[in-house]
């Protein structure tokens, strides 16, 4: 039988695992991003984003494909939830975010108008084929429409580059990101682990850990980010990866799991505050653009910049602690 010490070891081993590797991931992702003369931006909602969602893409599609259909969608809705009241949040408090017009107009948008047709798709309580099928022709469209936009534009030239050629610096990407996701999946089991053996109930376990432990490379990347200055990276990851779970990984379980029956009821709450929290985000970047107005004729800041502060952060964390509060009340 495994040793509560065990556990605690590869809660350990995990820890360190995603702080290694994504330290590496974003001075890697950084420098192909210069080699290839590509907005830093672009690869933090391709690379990047995509990269770390894995583990949901992984868990969504196993579980669909098991007829397990609410761990399949709650695994998508609690992350992204996740990803904006936790995830984010802790990255601006770290460094206030400093989000461009790119962010704010596009991938923003289509964060926002993705949520909120997911949640009309979910009404009926049904992931249908046909809805798994909208969603993947749309995340196909959205990737390409964000490698054409890109092109032509020129590379930042204020990122970390390490003196690595092109070629090694994609290997080491997609070593990183496999690193990522198994360094992720090692500390959900040690934790799990853990809890179950404190005799923490395995319904709570099962609605905070599992959304939790599958962000955990975005919040590796993201705090690594932001303690390095790349604000464009922050707040690119999470948004890039809130659109690749709805897109990408609802729509793969959908066409996987061959009409998903979803307990409404039980996820009603669930589903309108990842609602709520995009919308949140929304309203949290769009009110720093009062800020960016009053420093730019200080000329501190560039045109087409919206700051996010602190204490905006803090109201992100604030809400998902309450949702977190109010769904161990009511599961316990």
């Amino acid at each position: 039988m495994t040793s509560i010490l065990q556990f605690i070891l590869a809660v350990a081993a995990g820890f360190i695992a995603l702080c290694w590797s994504a330290n590496r991931l974003v001075d890697v992702a950084s420098t192909l991003a210069f080699r290839l003369g590509m907005p830093l931006l672009t690869i933090g909602v391709t690379v990047v984003a995509f990269g770390t969602s894995a583990p949901e893409l992984m868990v969504s599609s196993v579980a669909a494909y098991n007829g397990s259909g609410g761990i399949a969608i709650g695994n998508v809705v609690g992350s992204n939830i996740v990803n904006i009241g936790l995830i984010l949040a802790i990255g601006g408090l770290i460094a206030p975010l400093v989000v461009k017009a790119r962010i704010v107009y596009r991938e923003l948008s289509i964060l926002l108008v993705a949520t909120l047709a997911t949640a009309l798709m979910l009404m009926d309580g049904v992931l249908s084929v046909w809805d798994g099928i909208i969603l993947s022709v749309a995340f196909f469209a959205y990737c390409f429409y964000l490698l054409k936009s890109s092109a032509g534009q020129e590379g930042e030239q204020d990122i970390p580059v390490l003196p690595i050629s092109t070629l090694r610096a994609s290997v080491e990407c997609l070593v990183m990101l496999v690193i990522l996701v198994l360094g992720s999946q090692l500390l959900v089991w040690g934790a799990r682990g853990v809890a179950l053996a404190m005799g923490v109930n395995e319904l709570i376990i099962g609605l905070t850990l599992v959304a939790f432990g599958t962000s955990l490379p975005e919040l590796a990347a993201v705090v690594v980010s932001a303690r390095k200055g790349l604000h464009d990276m922050t707040a690119a990851t999470v948004i890039g990866s809130n659109i690749f779970n709805i897109l990408g990984v609802l729509g793969v379980s959908g066409v996987i799991g061959q009409d998903i029956t979803v307990d409404a009821e039980a996820l009603r709450i669930d589903i309108l505050m990842m609602v709520v929290m995009a919308v949140l985000l929304a309203i949290v970047v769009y009110s720093g653009k009062a800020s960016f107005d009053a420093e730019k004729q200080h000329g501190n800041l560039p045109v087409s910049v919206w700051k996010v502060s602190g204490y905006k952060c803090l109201i992100l964390l604030f809400t998902y602690a309450a949702y977190l509060v109010w769904l161990i009340m009511n599961v316990s």
